[in-house]
């Protein structure tokens, strides 16, 4: 029988969409992702927003187009947060959520209509995820105890548990994929014996000799011990992605974000004077409840000061069973969009300085595609997308200078 997994959302979800093929074909099944010809789907949803749940649930319409007699799984967020809109397709044969997604032939053998309990008190085993030739996912952690009051996340994913740090060790020591990113729901909150334990996981991760990624991180845990950490690691890739949200103290108070903009702020300078050619990104809630015109010009004002390389820019979704849902002070649609339109060109102007900073300097470069033998595609360390013009071995890192500006990246020559 064929088996087809299909993920939206975050790189958790991607890397439990793995482990969820490996039993898939542990247990014979020809395994796919996407929307492919198959007997068996399982779809890994998302709920971050309005927009990530209805694409969740359209997901089911698409499989029935390829095969109305298809067996369809349900898992993830959406289905944590809403079973009853998914369980309303016949086609639906099973729903889990996020629990027992490392039991998923169950729920394949034997028809589930209700949502098996979270355990939020300890780390969920999963088997290992499918080998990949370029970056592998590497799960450390899962949950939420931050509870900001835009966020499902911690409802729906239950509360911030730890995996045991040699299962995390022995994972990287046995895949042969030359770059690894280490993810979880919320990283900083990692813990071993209930005590703050990132600092000591990435510097036993550079030990291992293999490049690595920290997939998100906050700002809080960007302490001058933590820079000093990554400065200092032989195969940390430059790039971090920490979630702002909003550069505005009003806003973020009311979000429960648990700094300033100038606690942020600091941190980016500190990040910059310590590790110079490091890749700064981030997210930012545009149009989040109460937010003023002031309130979004001191944003605008501040996110011109810091300068990130690239931003991902999202219209706040009202998440009903969050603190937010219940605040006052709805931004309408039409000023919400102008004000994503003028953080939209910002990033634009943002991420055309960084390329152009980057010309004629030479980065390492990991293959992942290779299209018509004629050119091949990857990441620098830094995270510039890049293309260059010959075939390279899919995996491989190479040594690239970059000489262009290309769509969204950049052309490089190998050196």
């Amino acid at each position: 029988m064929k088996a087809s997994v299909i993920t939206l959302g975050c790189k958790v979800n991607e890397y439990e969409s793995q482990s969820i093929l490996n039993q898939l074909k542990s247990n014979g099944f020809e395994i796919s992702e996407g929307l492919v010809p198959a007997d068996v789907y399982v779809i890994n949803t998302c709920a971050v927003t309005n927009i990530a749940e209805r694409k969740s649930r359209q997901v089911l319409s698409k499989i029935e187009k390829i095969n109305k007699d298809a067996k369809i799984i349900v898992c993830g967020c959406a289905s944590q947060n809403n079973p009853t809109k998914f369980l309303q397709n016949p086609n639906v044969f099973s729903v889990t959520g996020n629990a027992k997604k490392n039991e998923i032939m169950n729920f394949i053998n034997k028809r589930n209509t209700f949502l098996p309990e979270i355990d939020d008190k300890i780390y969920a085993t999963t088997a290992r995820p499918i080998e990949t030739r370029t970056r592998q996912f590497i799960k450390i952690q899962d949950g939420c105890d931050y509870f900001c009051t835009y966020c499902l996340i911690p409802y729906v994913r239950g509360r911030s548990r730890s995996r045991d740090l040699g299962d995390i060790l022995d994972e990287i020591k046995n895949t042969t994929s030359n770059e690894i990113v280490l993810t979880g729901i919320n990283m900083t909150d990692y813990k071993i014996d209930n005590k703050p334990a990132l600092k000591y996981l990435i510097k036993e991760v550079d030990k291992l000799n293999k490049r690595f990624r920290l997939s998100s991180i906050e700002c809080m845990a960007l302490d001058d011990e933590m820079i000093e950490i990554l400065k200092n690691c032989k195969n940390f890739c430059p790039h971090l992605h920490i979630s702002l949200q909003s550069a505005c103290n009003e806003t973020l108070k009311r979000m429960n974000r648990h700094y300033t903009i100038e606690q942020f702020m600091d941190k980016i300078k500190k990040l910059r004077q310590q590790i110079p050619n490091i890749t700064l990104s981030t997210d930012i809630i545009v149009g989040f409840k109460g937010e003023t015109d002031e309130e979004f010009e001191t944003t605008y004002k501040n996110l011109k000061k810091i300068k990130f390389s690239f931003m991902h820019i999202f219209p706040y979704s009202v998440r009903v069973g969050t603190v937010a849902s219940r605040l006052k002070g709805d931004v309408d649609k039409k000023t919400i969009k102008l004000r994503e339109q003028k953080l939209i060109d910002l990033n634009k102007k943002f991420k055309a300085e960084f390329y152009n900073s980057n010309k004629n300097s030479i980065h390492t470069v990991l293959i992942e595609e290779v299209i018509d033998e004629k050119y091949s595609l990857g990441y620098t360390d830094n995270y510039i997308y890049t293309k260059i013009d010959e075939p390279l071995k899919i995996g491989g890192i190479y040594s690239i200078e970059l000489v262009d500006t290309y769509n969204n990246g950049m052309i490089g020559t190998r050196r």
